[in-house]
């Protein structure tokens, strides 16, 4: 018996470390789990009901046992002056000569910083503990980690004001103060982009009101099919343009997808996987 128990734990141990150590990525290729294509309604609620969390920031949670799909929004009011933006990494961090720093999940990120709401952010690469971000992470408007041509972001100013940037350019910090790589913009000037194979899987995005005042943020459940199935990218953009997003992009999604309010994780499954890049807001104190 108690071999048996070691060698479970050896194998628990051995598949946390493939899982932890896998490097972040985005595919367009067709997705053949879900052979079916949902309605708008299926996952656009003809109202979105939101909860107050604190001053400036809300709440939507949806689900719909029928599909069935799982997802969260926050609505967050940029303009608050209860409200103040942290990351990671940020001047504190330590990194070595070739980038990487030692990495934390979503979930450590918001406890240590007392976060009212937080979630993951940019793509990475590295193993174990040890990542590196692949795209920009622009703090206190000092660049920590380059831009990506290739990859979209979103950057905020500290006048209340964030902006969707489609793609990645060294010249951000002359207009913003704090900025975040992510994937692709799903949503342009309020029309939805279409050309992303139809894969159902967990996102992550964010997406910003016409005047930049208002941040969205969308986080889809998808790691527990039996549960929620995920969304594809057109379907996000659809949701957030029904929420009043005039521009949204999606950030690292998959096995990375995590949204916390009040430090604690809000999705129906544990996430696991050391992140390279967390955003969030506090409460000023």
């Amino acid at each position: 018996m108690k071999k048996s128990g070691l060698s479970f734990k050896l194998f628990f141990l051995a598949a946390f470390l493939v899982f932890c150590s896998v490097s972040c990525a985005t595919k367009n290729v067709s997705n053949n789990d879900v052979p079916f294509t949902l309605k708008d309604s299926d996952f656009i609620p003809s109202d979105f009901l939101w909860e107050p969390v604190t001053a400036g920031v809300e709440r939507f949670d949806f689900e719909n046992s029928a599909v069935p799909l799982v997802y969260h929004a926050v609505k967050i009011d940029l303009d608050n002056p209860n409200l103040e933006l942290v990351c990671f990494p940020d001047s504190k961090t330590k990194t070595n000569s070739t980038g990487f720093f030692k990495g934390q999940k979503t979930s450590t990120f918001a406890k240590k910083n007392k976060c009212v709401v937080a979630v993951n952010a940019a793509p990475f690469e590295g193993k174990l503990v040890m990542k590196r971000i692949v795209g920009v992470h622009l703090y206190n408007k000092t660049m920590l980690s380059p831009t990506n041509s290739g990859y979209a972001a979103i950057a905020f100013s500290k006048d209340g004001r964030a902006e969707v940037i489609k793609n990645q350019t060294p010249d951000l910090s002359k207009n913003f103060d704090f900025a975040f790589g992510g994937f692709f913009v799903v949503l342009e000037n309020d029309e939805v982009i279409y050309s992303f194979a139809n894969i159902y899987d967990s996102r992550c995005g964010a997406g910003v009101s016409k005047d930049g005042k208002t941040l969205y943020l969308l986080v889809v459940e998808g790691e527990r099919k039996s549960r929620s199935i995920g969304l594809t990218y057109p379907q996000c953009a659809k949701i957030f343009s029904a929420m009043g997003c005039s521009n949204a992009l999606e950030l690292d999604g998959g096995g990375s997808t995590e949204l916390c309010i009040n430090g604690k994780s809000v999705l129906n499954y544990p996430t696991l996987r050391i992140q390279a890049s967390c955003f969030g807001f506090k409460e000023k104190e």
